[in-house]
């Protein structure tokens, strides 16, 4: 009897655990390996640089394809709201009509991106940012980016 009782407290603890409830997540920042392209006479050495998470772009279709396509679809905010320095983007999906979705995590400084796919029963996504009091969002946050797939 007791192993199934700890069991099925993992179970619950798993199952209640916000990184599940919330979806993919975009790590709060990537480190990128470059390798410059020299000229002649020149000797190349790769550099390792850290990127802070930006936002994202949610993308409809297929991600191996349209990843390496040049016009993606992307999916702009169903509504926006802005208060107490926050600005809190929305997309709601409707399971009927609903294509294949993925989430692509973007970084300060860099081109190279992150992609999770998002689960088939993700109803709505919510990204809040950090604004200033003029309600911009900022280059720099002390807060990264939260995202919440549901």
């Amino acid at each position: 009897m007791r192993p199934f009782f700890v069991t099925a407290l993992l179970l619950i603890a798993a199952l209640s655990s916000p990184a599940l409830a919330a979806g993919p997540q975009c790590p709060p920042t990537i480190t990128v390996t470059a390798q410059p392209e020299a000229p002649g006479g020149w000797a190349p050495y790769p550099g390792r640089d850290s990127h802070g998470f930006v936002g994202i772009t949610l993308i409809e279709g297929d991600r191996t394809a349209q990843m390496a396509s040049a016009s993606r679809t992307t999916l702009a905010p169903d509504s926006e709201t802005k208060h107490a320095r926050k600005l809190v983007q929305l997309w709601e999906f409707d399971a009927a009509q609903r294509g294949k979705l993925f989430v692509l995590c973007r970084y300060r400084g860099t081109e190279a991106t992150l992609a999770a796919d998002l689960p088939r029963q993700t109803r709505r996504c919510t990204l809040t940012l950090e604004t200033d009091i003029r309600g911009e969002v900022l280059d720099e946050p002390k807060t990264s980016p939260q995202l919440d797939c549901r």
